[in-house]
């Protein structure tokens, strides 16, 4: 073989950065790796953006603060941030604002937990009453003893649109990307990371984890996480008045009941409490069972809305024990890095989870990351 082949032969199998995965998490840290000048390939087992994860569909939520969470705020705000910079120029919106609002009792934390974010970051906020929750959405019923916290800020998220943006940005920026290319296995390999595949075996100075519900097989660390199947309905609802708000209600039977508006369509899920499996065994087929009890929640709170949805889906979540992701360097080989456990919520931080992923690749110091340590779960390691 002739040298300059040598060369280009050891270019294409040597990076400085190697990510696999390549949905919300993964296509940003491609794209923020890349647009800093490194060296990067981005591997996935599927085409992304597609429907065997946690990204597909035409909506995910945005809020400023979320009942969960005071602490998350700044990265939000951060990624707000991001996500506008990335729509520029794109031609397409990747959010668009409706407004959001949280409804249950004043002591529900789903309105309680929003009240302390909004006030402790004084985020712009309405507290209404049940009256004037039915005058602002008449097409929501807010019931007796309820109360609902009202959001101006908040807005939907176009989440394939944002991974095809991510994907293709990181590539203008010279980024390679091998999609269809499942990782077999990765470990140690002298000063680089080895990372195997079907098709070849790839060297790294860094390996970014970004699998999502197949992180419980990639990491090689065990960690409580849980993939959890969610059924996603879409009802078409052409005469609903506009905008139309996203909603969060509090739940009888599950956590949480929630809406999104997705053009004409309005989209309703039931966040958590769903089969715990593998990303691989649980079942992708939505039942009978399945939509009575999503058709329950709409006859409940929705009661203008068709009887039938005109789709419905499986989405996956990745839970840890706390709902808190787990951002970090990996415990047992210091160039890797990782990002796991969305717990249904991590769509939104996409732009910024890319960001510090590229941060800890470069060992720049991020102190907002402590509280995601995978360390927190090191008896379980």
């Amino acid at each position: 073989m002739h040298a300059a082949a040598v060369t280009t032969a050891l270019a294409e199998s040597h990076y400085d950065a190697v990510v696999v995965g390549l949905g919300a998490w993964g296509s940003a840290a491609l794209y923020h790796l890349a647009r800093r000048g490194l060296h990067v390939l981005g591997v996935d087992r599927f085409r992304p953006p597609h429907r065997r994860g946690s990204h597909h569909g035409q909506g995910r939520i945005i809020r400023r603060a979320s009942f969960e969470s005071a602490r998350n705020t700044g990265l939000v705000a951060r990624s707000y941030q991001l996500w506008e910079d990335l729509q520029d120029g794109l031609g397409a919106p990747l959010l668009t604002g409706v407004g959001g609002i949280n409804v249950g009792p004043l002591d529900h934390n789903l309105v309680a937990g929003a009240l302390a974010a909004y006030r402790a970051h004084a985020i712009d906020h309405e507290l209404l009453d049940r009256a004037q929750a039915a005058a602002r959405i008449p097409w929501l019923r807010c019931g007796p003893g309820e109360v609902a916290v009202y959001e101006p800020t908040a807005a939907v998220l176009h989440p394939e649109r944002g991974v095809r943006a991510h994907l293709s940005r990181a590539e203008a920026a010279g980024a390679r990307i091998h999609t269809a290319e499942p990782m077999l296995d990765w470990g140690p390999a002298s000063d680089a990371v080895a990372v195997r595949t079907p098709r070849a075996t790839y060297l790294a100075g860094h390996l970014v984890l970004t699998a999502g519900a197949w992180q419980p097989e990639c990491l090689h660390l065990r960690l409580p996480l849980t993939v959890e199947r969610q059924v996603v309905a879409v009802y078409d609802v052409p005469r609903r008045p506009r905008p139309s708000p996203i909603i969060a209600c509090v739940s009888p039977e599950q956590e949480q009941f929630y809406g999104l508006p997705e053009g004409d369509a309005y989209k309703v899920a039931i966040h958590h409490g769903g089969d715990a499996g593998t990303a691989d065994t649980i079942s992708r087929t939505v039942t009978g069972g399945d939509l009575r009890t999503l058709a329950r929640h709409v006859a409940h709170r929705l009661p203008g809305f068709p009887a039938t949805p005109s789709a419905a889906y499986v989405c996956t979540y990745t839970n840890t024990p706390d709902r808190q992701f787990i951002i970090g360097r990996h415990p047992g080989e210091p160039r890797a890095v990782l990002a796991a456990g969305d717990s249904g919520r991590g769509f939104k931080f996409a732009p910024v989870i890319g960001e510090a992923l590229a941060d800890l690749v470069e060992a720049t110091p991020r102190e907002d990351l402590a509280m995601f340590s995978p360390q927190r779960f090191a008896p379980a390691a």
